[in-house]
C-alpha cells in the first residue's frame, strides 16, 4: 500500500471484493460495471448483500474514480479501502465455515488469527 501505487491497489481490491461475491454468493460482479453490478444486486434475494449494497456502491465508486478518473489514495485513503474490503467479507461470511476455518486455523498461528488481510478463496 503505497500512494505511488494507488491504481494498481484499487484494481487488486476492487477484483478481490468481486471476486468473493461471485464465489460466495453466485452472482456474477467481475467483468461488469459498477452500474450493472448495484443495478443487478437490487434484484438479488440475498439479505447480507442487500445490507450492504450502500457500503459496496460507495466502495465500488471509490476504486473506479481512482482506476479509471486517475484520482489519488493517500495511504489512509488505501488503508480505509482495505479495512472495509476485509469488514464486507467478514461481515458477509459463512458463520458455520469462518467459525471452522478460524478454529482450524489457529493453532498454527500461536492461537492468534489473521485480521489485517482478505482470506484466501
Amino acid at each position: 500500500m503505497r500512494p505511488q501505487n494507488a491504481r494498481e491497489f484499487s484494481i487488486a481490491v476492487s477484483d478481490i471484493v468481486r471476486s468473493y461475491i461471485e464465489q460466495a454468493f453466485e452472482l456474477t460482479a467481475t467483468h461488469r460495471t459498477t452500474e450493472e453490478f448495484l443495478r443487478d444486486l437490487l434484484e438479488f434475494p440475498h439479505a447480507a448483500l442487500a445490507r450492504h449494497r450502500a457500503l459496496l456502491s460507495e466502495f465500488l465508486h471509490q476504486c473506479d474514480l481512482v482506476k479509471f478518473a486517475g484520482m489519488s489514495l493517500t495511504l489512509a485513503d488505501m488503508e480505509s479501502l482495505h479495512h472495509s474490503a476485509c469488514d464486507f467479507v467478514r461481515t458477509t461470511g459463512r458463520p458455520e465455515e469462518t467459525a471452522q476455518t478460524l478454529t482450524a486455523a489457529a493453532p498454527h498461528r500461536g492461537g492468534h488469527t489473521a485480521h489485517d488481510s482478505l482470506p484466501s478463496t
